[in-house]
């Protein structure tokens, strides 16, 4: 289906953006990229938290499971492993959450338990197989800095041992005053493509408060139904519900879109 009319600034974080914007721009949209999230490597001087991922990190075969969060964690937290796991421990259960993690681990070596079918968002991990009967079991989970509980809480709830290896952190990017209302309107963009809360938080927070009112009825395209919320409470009048933040579903959602204006 053609994009033709849609004007689509997406707001992932820098490298990760290029396939969208080239799969929308092949279907005849036009496209900015302007990340509302900095992914950085832990600070030197938090020696408390570089102390926890090596020590986490270093207990790795006392865990029966291993979860990333996201190609960040990936990308990260393997830097990590194979600091101190030249050879991996075995009888180790590795999960992703959405399909480019999994490719993500794949390139790097490790084998994704649930082949075929990978979990697009916490919900599905936790439906899946592996994650039924746990109780007693220690999980491992990958990520940056902070993020949602949700996960560990009905892992826990479940009867399992959570711990975490936050590797990395998000920040919100510094951008000269009034330079993202002013990409905005000099593009006459009508989509805003966003890849959580947190990104949605940001790209307000980065607009600002008097100047976002003036965008409140651009479509934004958020990823389930718990971003559609926030984005309400923000005050977006056409939110676009894509079924996860995966380049698939963010495609099929900008094609629904498009369809709903012809």
């Amino acid at each position: 289906m053609s994009m033709q009319g849609l004007k689509v600034l997406v707001t992932r974080p820098a490298g990760q953006a290029e396939a969208l914007m080239s799969a929308i721009e092949a279907a005849g949209g036009e496209v900015w990229h302007q990340p509302v999230i900095s992914i950085n490597a832990l600070s030197s001087s938090d020696h408390e938290r570089l102390q926890s991922c090596k020590q986490r990190i270093m207990d790795l075969d006392l865990y029966q499971q291993v979860i990333f969060i996201s190609t960040n964690a990936v990308k990260f937290g393997v830097d990590w492993i194979e600091q101190y796991w030249p050879q991996l421990p075995v009888g180790l259960e590795w999960h992703a959450i959405g399909a480019a993690t999994a490719e993500a681990m794949t390139q790097t070596g490790l084998s994704v338990t649930e082949q075929g079918s990978v979990a697009m968002n916490s919900e599905e991990l936790l439906a899946s197989a592996s994650l039924q009967s746990i109780d007693g079991q220690k999980i491992l989970v990958i990520r940056g800095v902070g993020g949602r509980e949700h996960l560990a809480e009905q892992i826990q709830a479940r009867g399992a041992i959570v711990d975490y290896v936050e590797c990395y952190q998000r920040v919100v990017p510094e951008l000269p005053e009034g330079e993202l209302s002013a990409l905005l309107s000099a593009h006459q963009i009508n989509v805003i493509s966003v890849n959580s809360g947190e990104s949605l938080d940001n790209f307000c927070a980065l607009l600002g408060q008097e100047k976002l009112s003036a965008y409140l009825s651009v479509a934004v395209l958020v990823p389930g139904e718990r971003v559609a919320a926030v984005a309400r409470k923000h005050g977006f009048t056409s939110v676009v519900i894509a079924d996860n933040a995966g380049h698939a579903a963010t495609l099929r959602a900008l094609e629904s879109l498009q369809k709903s204006r012809q």
